[in-house]
């Protein structure tokens, strides 16, 4: 079905219930815009992936510049504190380590003495056949 407008150009009408979201004034605005913004052949987005991304990093690094400049001396000293405790936190970690290394270590050593001491006296004794059959 066409209707005509006063401006000279004839629209179709469906004969059926329209969408909710065609019918609102905002949706039609940017209907508008968007039909405006592609006959001037301007892109939605104009600026390359590389210039996004090297905005966002100018932004993120200029907000820690901010956070950093306006930290109390307070909050520096607090900032210090914890960095200690993990400095120390790490270092008793490693400590740790290092001891549960070094009980590794005498633990195996003393299993080989140990093992050495009866392959020198298996050696040093040798059991005779008949022993080795009670046993």
């Amino acid at each position: 079905m066409l209707q005509n407008r006063t401006d000279g150009i004839q629209a179709e009408v469906s004969p059926g219930p329209s969408s909710p979201t065609k019918t609102t004034r905002t949706h039609n605005q940017l209907h508008k815009e968007l039909l405006l913004a592609h006959r001037k052949g301007l892109a939605l987005s104009s600026r390359s992936e590389l210039q996004q991304v090297l905005e966002r990093r100018k932004r993120v690094q200029s907000d820690q510049c901010d956070e950093q400049v306006t930290r109390s001396p307070l909050e520096d000293e607090l900032l210090r504190r914890q960095q200690k405790q993990h400095q120390k936190a790490r270092e008793l970690g490693e400590e740790e380590r290092g001891e549960a290394q070094l009980m590794e270590f005498v633990r195996v050593r003393q299993n080989l003495r140990k093992i050495h001491l009866v392959i020198q006296d298996k050696a040093a004794s040798p059991r005779r056949p008949a022993e080795e059959g009670r046993l």
